[in-house]
């Protein structure tokens, strides 16, 4: 037995975290297809020790965001052998288009993963700039294993299609039977079956393989590869719930073939980051609406700066959290987001803020983040305007709810001014049933500052005259070490007050320096 001296387990250690450190870069070893409109960055993280070369692929088509929002969280996972090749968004244009399609491709080229090398030697040209820059990186790179990330549009086990028309391959796992593939995709289909609670959602086994002409199919044939396409399901799904199933089934092949030596499903960013760039964790799951975490999701991708993950219930975890700057709770419903994170992922949430992390609330999250329900936060000292009165002629009705979406005067205090720039002192605002919110009173927590007031109100009901007009519309606060914001109305709808939005993060993820407290304009 080889008995190593201190001094070598030190340098062994060192070489390790050396190697770790290599195989989370961030830095783009090149791009397909450059000096064209479809440039698009590839990142190779080599341990420089022994190992398979395993190529992942996101975003091939347009429309199926969840592959390419899981390929650039697994780059960032802690490889200890081989090399990992991760192409995030092949199709990049498309998917800033929502298009499955190539844009400005021609009519022939333009399905990214219909122009690779068929299986015969006839067919063993790729067509059209993306999909010969792609195969000119695989061929030289020659990697062991591929895994194309892709989405269908309907459940395989429980679609049944119009007569004529192909069923839907969403949430399979499409692979070439073989005796080194059959037994993992089968444990693939378990582990992702594992966060499936609806049968009829459940992952099914596709063994006739791939596609002929698409890039896994090309890679079997031509290069020997053990290839496999994975496909989640985009409808009436999250995206969090997508790209974690993305994440589960690559954690299963990695941890296979000792790419990785632990369970990665939890690590969707590096853990040490640039000062330049803010990661925002954006809850999509129940209790949200489809329409502002689309709107959030396109501003924050088309804003310098930040980088979004999408946090679904089962993200929502010490283990995600920490790799956040802030999370963002959009809007919806305050209780049912409440509900369905859970207590424990509540906790999870206060403990994240307390320990330096921020929260920005809107409209639902600013409900949530209350000190007001018994499903509350409790980071913000505020209470809400939610008294219930008997209406004649109507009934019983609680005084939060003030009708259908509206528009709503808005004024910023001079603090507000400080911290959202350019924004101007008075503007309209989109509201739809935001909390109205005065001091709880709650000794454990710091008095919050408003950043703006609503300077007119929307009235339903008799009992609400009077009572929205002058209170706050965004507050801050302080919890522990972390930082709040509090927008009842949604800034985001609009696009020329989308800064604020943008400025409470770069606040409350301790980019800008607290506005110095300062007398309020009522």
């Amino acid at each position: 037995m080889r008995i190593r001296s201190s001094k070598q387990l030190l340098l062994a250690s060192l070489l390790l975290i050396c190697q770790q450190c290599i195989a989370s870069a961030q830095t783009p070893e090149g791009r397909l297809a450059p000096d064209t409109p479809w440039a698009t960055p590839y990142y190779i993280i080599d341990t420089d020790q022994p190992g398979p070369t395993v190529l992942v692929v996101g975003g091939t088509h347009g429309n199926e965001p969840a592959g390419a929002r899981a390929a650039a969280q697994v780059m960032h996972w802690p490889i200890v052998k081989g090399r990992l090749i991760v192409v995030p968004r092949a199709n990049v244009r498309g998917l800033n288009a929502n298009s499955r399609y190539v844009p400005g491709a021609d009519r022939a080229n333009r399905d990214l993963n219909r122009n690779f090398p068929g299986p015969n030697v006839k067919s063993g040209e790729p067509r059209g700039v993306l999909a010969w820059s792609m195969w000119r990186l695989v061929q030289k790179h020659k990697p062991d294993w591929v895994l194309d990330l892709h989405e269908g549009y309907e459940f395989n086990k429980s679609h049944k299609p119009p007569a004529g028309k192909k069923k839907s391959v969403g949430s399979s796992v499409i692979y070439k039977r073989g005796p080194t593939t059959d037994p993992l995709a089968k444990a693939m289909q378990s582990a992702v079956n594992a966060t499936v609670t609806d049968d009829d959602r459940k992952f099914t086994l596709l063994s006739q393989g791939p596609i002929a002409t698409g890039l896994t199919n090309a890679c079997i044939h031509h290069l020997g590869s053990q290839a496999m396409t994975l496909e989640t399901t985009f409808k009436d799904q999250p995206l969090s719930l997508r790209t974690r199933q993305h994440r589960v089934m690559v954690n299963v092949v990695l941890r296979h073939i000792g790419m990785i030596d632990r369970d990665c499903v939890n690590v969707v960013d590096a853990m040490e980051r640039d000062d330049k760039t803010i990661v925002v964790g954006l809850y999509d799951g129940g209790g949200t609406g489809a329409g502002g975490v689309r709107t959030l999701t396109d501003m924050l991708d088309k804003a310098d700066g930040y980088r979004v993950h999408h946090l679904g219930p089962a993200d929502i975890k010490s283990a995600v959290l920490k790799q956040c700057d802030i999370v963002l709770f959009p809007g919806g419903s305050g209780s049912k987001q409440a509900a369905a994170i859970g207590p424990k992922s509540r906790n999870a949430v206060r403990d994240y803020v307390n320990a330096g992390g921020g929260y920005i609330g809107i409209c639902a999250g600013a409900y949530l983040c209350s000190a007001h329900y018994s499903w509350s936060l409790n980071l913000v000292d505020t209470k809400v305007f939610n008294k219930t009165f008997d209406i004649p002629g109507v009934g019983k009705k609680s005084m939060w709810y003030r009708g259908k979406t509206t528009t709503i005067k808005m004024e910023l205090t001079p603090a507000g001014k400080a911290m959202f720039g350019d924004i101007p002192l008075k503007f309209d605002v989109r509201y739809h049933n935001g909390p109205i919110v005065s001091p709880k009173g709650n000794p454990d927590l710091p008095t919050y500052q408003p950043l703006a007031y609503f300077r007119s109100e929307q009235v339903k009901y008799e009992p609400q005259r009077g009572t929205m007009v002058n209170t706050p519309a965004i507050v801050a606060s302080r919890f522990g070490k972390g930082r709040v914001i509090a927008i009842s109305p949604h800034p985001e709808s609009t696009p020329a007050l989308q800064p604020i939005v943008l400025n409470a993060i770069k606040w409350v993820a301790g980019q800008v320096a607290t506005a110095q407290r300062a007398g309020t304009r009522d």
